[in-house]
């Protein structure tokens, strides 16, 4: 559903007053909605480490050959999706990778013609997903996974149907009711009309669909397009504050863990609010290179070093930074090197992020397998102790944090054009004295050092250590 290419465009953010519908105000229906502290503390517990799994968008959304045989984004498929929870049972989940995500579509038939049921709620698309999500989800289950699903923010175009859907268990609402009378359209892509939660109806909608998850099994929801930011202008239309909130009450009423990711290139001005009411915020564009690969170094992998500076001190328990999908499991597919293939999953670990693969993890390749499968720095990521760069004036750059055992994370990158040696000079990173190194990859100790650590790398080469000082 996104675009391939946006122009970045700078988005302000408007301040919104979000509204939780009252008993006095409110049309009787079968929903019994949790307080605002209810509903913060749910989302709190719901993501005390990032996340580690799978998402199908990187294969729905490449032109890779053998992919998407019957037009864009129809590797989507209910066979496609149990392949790889089977594989990920056998091959990842020992490493801790749990989440099994659909994404976009599955809703919509191979034209991507939207699919709706009588209450104006997505309905699965029998193609693609014969036996339905339900069944989908109890076969995640069985292999001791979990499965992810998708939305859109605002009431899609397509379920609006002139106003005449009935919202399902609130007698009296309909969509007429949950949109401003202008139809002013929300979202990224500006495929969905903007939600107004000043009446208790939009609130009520929201909740049949989560109730409708939970009854499946979902135990993920990522919510895309949402403003401030999605590439789209300050105006308040954009704003989806409001939807946000809704949708953390809406999942927590269901009573069921539903961890809540929200995307795409979120404005951090918003962050508070991000951090308030989901679990995981993408702070850019998309990885995939909508291209013959999955994704490229230039498009946009590099983007994340620059792009990720504001929100350092935003993640933690309860929340994550969201780098996007970690495709390098897969060599030629990937559509990069070997040495960015470390160098990308050694960044999205050393800052915490959700750890989740776009790969098809039924092929991946040696190098791929030892990259995605080595458990020292998946140790990094789930300790949630984001690093942080000594300087970002060259390619060549040096990232540190301090591990809550004293010890530290040190990596070094170089993201220039040509091979180059990066040093780390430990009194910058508040090391003095001896220390001993660790080379977390190869899971070798390299002795003792003091002073700096030298490495001499490819183009978009990595390195990453543990140094512990030697009177800790």
């Amino acid at each position: 559903m996104r675009p391939s290419r946006i122009a970045l465009a700078a988005a302000a953010v408007v301040s919104v007053a979000l509204v939780t519908p009252t008993s006095a105000s409110a049309t009787r229906s079968i929903y019994h909605d949790p307080s605002p502290s209810a509903v913060a503390s749910y989302i709190a517990h719901n993501a005390n480490q990032p996340y580690l799994g799978w998402s199908s968008w990187s294969m729905q959304s490449s032109h890779y050959p053998g992919l998407n045989t019957q037009g864009d984004y129809s590797w989507l498929t209910e066979q496609h999706v149990l392949e790889q929870a089977n594989a990920m049972a056998k091959t990842l989940k020992p490493h801790g990778y749990t989440y099994v995500n659909i994404d976009a579509g599955w809703w919509r038939k191979w034209d991507w013609t939207p699919e709706y049921d009588a209450y104006g709620r997505p309905a699965i698309d029998t193609a693609r997903f014969p036996h339905g999500i339900a069944y989908v989800a109890n076969q995640v289950h069985r292999e001791g996974l979990k499965l992810g699903i998708y939305m859109p923010v605002g009431l899609e175009k397509g379920a609006y149907d002139n106003g005449d859907f009935p919202i399902y268990g609130a007698p009296g609402c309909s969509t007429h009711d949950i949109v401003y009378p202008d139809l002013r359209t929300t979202n990224g892509w500006d495929s969905s009309y903007k939600m107004d939660f000043s009446n208790p109806c939009s609130q009520y909608y929201l909740d049949s669909i989560a109730q409708e998850f939970a009854g499946w099994g979902v135990d993920f929801l990522k919510l895309d397009g949402v403003g401030p930011g999605s590439f789209k202008s300050p105006a308040p239309q954009y704003d989806n504050r409001a939807d946000v909130q809704g949708w953390a009450t809406a999942l927590a009423g269901t009573h069921r863990k539903i961890v809540f990711q929200l995307s795409w290139a979120l404005d951090h001005s918003a962050v508070a609010d991000w951090q308030k009411w989901s679990n995981s915020w993408r702070i850019d564009t998309d990885v995939e290179c909508y291209c013959n690969t999955l994704v490229q170094w230039d498009n946009s992998v590099k983007q994340r070093f620059t792009d990720v500076l504001p929100w350092l001190s935003d993640a933690g328990r309860g929340g994550w930074n969201n780098l996007d999908s970690l495709d390098v499991g897969n060599g030629a597919m990937d559509g990069i090197t070997e040495a960015e293939r470390q160098t990308y999953m050694t960044f999205w670990a050393i800052e915490g992020a959700p750890l989740y693969t776009g790969d098809d993890i039924t092929s991946l390749d040696a190098y791929g397998r030892s990259l995605l499968t080595n458990d020292e720095v998946i140790a990094l990521d789930q300790s949630g102790v984001v690093a942080r760069p000594v300087s970002t004036a060259t390619p060549q750059q040096v990232w540190s944090s301090r591990n809550r055992d004293g010890s530290y994370t040190v990596a070094l990158f170089n993201l220039g054009s040509a091979p180059a040696s990066v040093t780390a000079t430990l009194a910058d990173l508040g090391v003095h004295g001896s220390v001993s190194v660790r080379d977390v990859w190869s899971h070798k100790s390299l002795g003792s050092a003091s002073g700096s650590l030298t490495a001499q790398l490819p183009v978009h080469g990595s390195a990453l250590y543990r140094v512990t000082p030697r009177n800790h």
